[in-house]
């Protein structure tokens, strides 16, 4: 029969100077995660308590957002839908031509002549992570500055990263362009 003690020793006299392997020190003893289980302890299942709902927790995911409109603050006044349409063509149009998929000429419809010579700045000199792949709007947000000027922001996704970009938009500046013009414009 094998003992967890230590063999016995000629020449030592007294208590074992190991403990027996049931009471070592270095051990914890785990901690009780559940009530033991006594014979007067019955354990029961109560199907009411099981019936009752758990309240459900909703996540927002960016697709839940997009097809839902947001009020605007009572103090703002509504942008026009020209207004929107016309800076997410122009900040598609920007995009595709910072890609070189579209020539800077054909920005004049919707840039002032300083935007576009930015542009074909912006163009000889690659915008950072052109390595990363083509380019693709995320968001345009319009906000209404006054009834004839609008502030635009948004972001486009270059391969997994997020860029941003912002700048203005000014109703009839030109009058051989009526309609939204972008009158600046800053591209991260």
């Amino acid at each position: 029969m094998e003992s967890n003690e230590p063999p016995d020793t000629p020449g030592i006299t007294g208590p074992s100077p190991r403990l027996p392997a049931e009471q070592h020190c270095f051990l914890s003893r785990a901690a009780p995660f559940e009530p033991p289980l006594s014979s007067t302890t019955v354990h029961t299942w109560d199907p009411a308590a099981a019936a009752e709902p758990r309240p459900v927790v909703h996540r927002t995911s960016v697709r839940s957002n997009r097809s839902r409109r947001r009020a605007e603050p009572a103090g703002r006044p509504v942008v026009p839908a020209d207004a929107r349409s016309s800076a997410d063509r122009a900040m598609r149009m920007l995009i595709e031509v910072i890609d070189r998929r579209r020539s800077a000429d054909q920005l004049s419809v919707l840039f002032t002549t300083p935007m576009i010579d930015l542009v074909r700045t912006i163009v000889r000199n690659p915008p950072p992570g052109r390595r990363l792949g083509f380019a693709a709007v995320h968001r345009v947000h319009v906000v209404y500055q006054s009834d004839v000027s609008a502030e635009i922001f948004g972001s486009y996704t270059r391969g997994p990263r997020m860029f941003a970009f912002a700048g203005r938009i000014e109703l009839a500046v030109d009058p051989r362009r009526p309609g939204w013009t972008v009158t600046s414009l800053r591209v991260g």
